[in-house]
């Protein structure tokens, strides 16, 4: 990722209330605890790093990529297999490995089952 590339993330997650810190983290602002929100059609939140990403919304489609970072940006949703987190929505996004695009199952990121329930609602586009 170039210094650009991170400042422009870093702006971008500063629009819906996440802080860069110095060292290049990125932590939520306390005035918004989810640390999540949609900006320009994309969803910025906060995820557990280190997941396998899948072509399609399902634990048996093939793997594409790894979602190494934390917090993340989110291009799209879509339904699939229901998952640990109640319900069958799935988040799609670039990966940190080799840069594919993959699908997350809602339960590895930080959405309120509100959002999860209906994310176009919030300005979120489908796949």
């Amino acid at each position: 990722m170039t210094r650009t590339t991170i400042r422009s993330k870093a702006a971008a997650l500063a629009a819906v209330g996440m802080l860069a810190l110095g060292t290049g983290v990125l932590a939520a602002a306390p005035a918004q605890a989810a640390g999540c929100g949609v900006s320009g059609g994309r969803l910025y939140c906060g995820n557990t790093p280190n997941v396998d990403m899948h072509r399609w919304s399902s634990f048996n489609a093939p793997w594409v990529n790894t979602l190494k970072s934390n917090p993340s940006v989110f291009d799209c949703w879509s339904t699939g297999d229901y998952h640990d987190g109640g319900n069958t929505t799935w988040y799609g996004a670039y990966g940190d490995v080799n840069g594919n695009f993959g699908m997350v199952p809602a339960s590895v990121v930080y959405t309120s089952s509100a959002f999860d329930a209906n994310p176009g609602a919030y300005g979120l586009r489908h796949c």
